[in-house]
Parts: C-alpha cells; structure tokens; sequence
C-alpha cells in the first residue's frame, strides 16, 4: 500500500502536505487543562486531543466509578480507552456541570466535515460511499508520521496472537501513544488519524438503531479499506473496547 500511494504521490495524483503541524492558536483551555480550537467548518470548539487517561480519571474518582484498564500500559497522556459511548457521553455532562458549560461528542456528520469529507447529510452511514484516495490523515502518501496504526511496531509484540496484515511502516507505537505524538491535521486537532477510534453520534443502522458509529482509525488498524476517512466502524453503545475513546466539542 505505502508504495501504491508513494506512486501517485510521484506522478501527482496525490498531494504531498508538510509534515509540519498547522500553527493554529488554542481557542479555549479548560479546567482539566483540555486545549480546544475554533473550527469553523462545524461553528464549535473541539479539543485538539482525544480524552486522554488523566482527564477521564478525574472523572471516575469524582464519581466514584469503576473503570477496567487495558492489558498494556498506559501513561496519563495517553487516550482514555475501554470507554463506552454511554461512559463518554455521561463524561461530557459531569464535565459541563462542573463547569457550566455544553459538552458533547462530535455528530457522524462533523466528523466527516472535520475529515474534509464531502457526503450528503440525508444518506445513511451505511450508505455513504467509499471515498478512494482520501485517508484519515488525508491525501498524503502513508508514513509512520501519519498517525498510530497496526504497523511493524505492533506486529512485534502482537505476531503471534493476533492475525492482522503490518503496515510497512514503523511508528514506534504497539499500543497506544501520547497524544500529540504526530503532526495536527489541517484544523489543529491531534491523532485524529490512528491512536484509538472515536465515538460519534448517530446510528450505523437506522432505521433498526442497534449499533453506533466509531470513526478515525485506531493502533489495530491496518486494512486499507478502515484506513480510508469514509470508513465507519459499528459497535453498541454499551461495548468497551481498549482500541475506542473519545474526543469532545464545546458548544460555543
């Protein structure tokens, strides 16, 4: 894959951006030091990081909750994984209590505008086609600054217990990394692409309304067809996945 894309990037097919993260200027910080940016495409502030450990742990010890950690470890500023989309929504109103503000989790729609996707509103997730060429971290060509994915750097501490295809590309990462650990995207927002995949609202299903939608790629993901920007992945509301957690928008 990382040669097919290096190919079109030669014959221009594909553009090559700076690896270099945007210098875009941090809207709002709140009180559990979460940095927000001001993207106009969706009219809200959106945390430039996915949830990280340390920021949903304030949370659980605020409300006294239990929360299963993963098999590998995990730093405070890592993204906060085995969390439902039940457990993200419950922290965006504690949060938004605390400190009088609207706090939610991005629509399956802006999540696409945040993607630079052009879909039509009125078709279902499920319907929405394939759109070839544009990756979650963009159009550039795939490299191990791109974002945390199922690469060599998994392959090493997982072979021989988990059947999945390496990227040819080492990022460093078997399990999650930092956030902020590769370049920001084009709107200011970190590990949009890879690290953990991201609950959205909206149904994957309608009209039966069984499965919610996670976007955005995750260190377990390697096929080229999840790769894609376009691509959803369907899980219940209630699942709690040590590749899934959440990043959040405050309603201006």
């Amino acid at each position: 894959m990382q040669r097919l894309l290096t190919v079109f990037a030669l014959l221009g097919l594909i553009p090559c951006a700076s690896a270099q993260s945007p210098k875009i200027e941090t809207a709002l910080t709140n009180s559990l030091e979460m940095p927000f940016v001001r993207v106009a495409s969706i009219n809200a502030l959106v945390c430039r990081y996915e949830t990280r450990v340390k920021d949903y742990q304030a949370f659980v010890t605020a409300n006294t909750l239990e929360w299963k950690k993963p098999d590998f470890t995990q730093a405070p500023d890592h993204p906060a994984v085995n969390v439902s989309m039940q457990d993200a929504e419950a922290f965006c109103e504690w949060l938004g209590k605390k400190e009088g503000r609207k706090y939610r989790l991005p629509t399956d729609q802006e999540w696409s505008l945040l993607a630079g996707l052009k879909e039509k509103p009125e078709v279902f997730p499920t319907q929405q086609p394939a759109n070839s060429g544009h990756f979650h971290w963009g159009t550039r060509p795939l490299a191990k600054d791109v974002g945390n994915f199922c690469d060599e750097a998994f392959g090493r501490k997982y072979r021989g217990s988990y059947d999945a295809k390496w990227l040819e590309i080492d990022d460093g990462y078997s399990d999650t990394a930092p956030v902020g650990s590769y370049p920001a995207d084009a709107n200011g927002l970190f590990d949009f692409a890879g690290n953990v995949w991201e609950w959205v609202q909206g149904w994957y299903d309608p009209p039966k309304n069984s499965l919610r939608i996670v976007r955005g790629g995750a260190f377990r993901t390697g096929g080229e067809k999840r790769l894609l920007a376009s691509f959803r992945g369907p899980d219940p509301y209630n699942i709690h996945l040590d590749s899934v957690g959440f990043r959040i928008i405050c309603e201006p």
